[in-house]
């Protein structure tokens, strides 16, 4: 039976599927073979899909991901239990006309973000609403409240946060309450062998039991091959146990925290197939040693120039 973590106040597979790249580039041609996909996760006892409303191939197809996530439940007809799955969304980034991005995480802005994602999912509720990114014309308690304003309203089910830094988590937590009381029950930062800028979040997520999702955990798409190429060490320890630099680096990512629950993407069955494998890889504390000891290429979450607003 496939390891399962703590999220809040239930548990989920201890990997699950980034939904994202099922609606870029050639895959929004290929809607069987992404359905496929995410019933392959299914099949192989995955109960954690990650989507998010922008997640589209265009600024007028927003909710596109979310919509192929639901299409993908509703036509499952494998041998999982769907009332095990559970599906988490985001709201806050805005996407416009002619590809103008903005963030509006206003109480009403969220609202209606979350409410457009309850139709394109065909859900109720959503069980887990995470907050995607810091909206700058607002301090972000103001932020915290609106996510709970959803909750309050009986929309979501849990709250989580996305890249989010250390400071913003605490106030986070002094506000909502932390995953034992239901309040802040993850944190989806991203979290690879070439960006591991946020390990004080993490470090502060182990503390408080708050399950930890990294996104682009092979290093995004473009670079997700390349992982064995550009750390070496990954690819010496994948000789080593006989798997792949990227099932090692999953491997690497279970055995960093109890907390961590990675959700590597995939755009066909196969893949899928790999993804599990690294949950029976075994490292021996020297090869993770090593791995933990090769240098990230990335150390900053925010450009220099963007601008942050006070936190009261």
């Amino acid at each position: 039976m496939i390891e399962r973590r703590r999220l809040g106040d239930t548990e989920v597979s201890a990997v699950g599927l980034g939904c994202m790249s099922l609606s870029n580039g050639r895959m929004v041609d290929h809607r069987e073979q992404a359905v496929d996909t995410v019933h392959a996760a299914l099949d192989a006892g995955i109960t954690l899909l990650d989507t998010a409303n922008i997640y589209a191939p265009s600024w007028d197809a927003v909710g596109h991901n979310e919509a192929l996530v639901a299409e993908a439940i509703r036509t499952y007809t494998g041998p999982s239990s769907l009332t095990d799955i559970l599906i988490t969304t985001k709201g806050g980034i805005t996407r416009g006309d002619g590809e103008v991005w903005g963030r509006n995480s206003k109480p009403d802005a969220l609202v209606r973000a979350c409410e457009e994602s309850l139709t394109e999912l065909g859900v109720d509720i959503i069980d887990l609403y995470q907050h995607h990114r810091h909206d700058p014309s607002m301090t972000y308690l103001e932020q915290i409240q609106a996510l709970q304003t959803l909750k309050d309203g009986n929309l979501i089910r849990r709250i989580g946060l996305s890249n989010v830094t250390a400071e913003e988590l605490d106030l986070a937590i002094a506000e909502l309450g932390s995953a034992d009381g239901n309040g802040v029950v993850s944190v989806q930062n991203e979290l690879s062998p070439r960006y591991r800028a946020d390990l004080d979040v993490l470090e502060r997520c182990e503390t408080e039991g708050i399950a930890f999702l990294p996104w682009s955990p092979l290093g995004g798409a473009t670079h997700a091959k390349d992982v064995g190429s550009r750390f070496a060490p990954f690819a010496e320890v994948a000789n080593e146990v006989g798997a792949s630099p990227q099932e090692v680096t999953l491997a690497w990512l279970l055995q960093m925290s109890p907390v961590m629950i990675p959700i590597p993407g995939a755009t066909k069955p196969e893949t899928i197939t790999s993804i599990m494998r690294s949950l029976d890889v075994v490292l021996s504390n020297e090869q993770f040693g090593r791995l933990q000891a090769t240098e990230p290429e990335h150390t900053s979450m925010y450009p220099e120039d963007e601008p942050r607003s006070p936190l009261r």
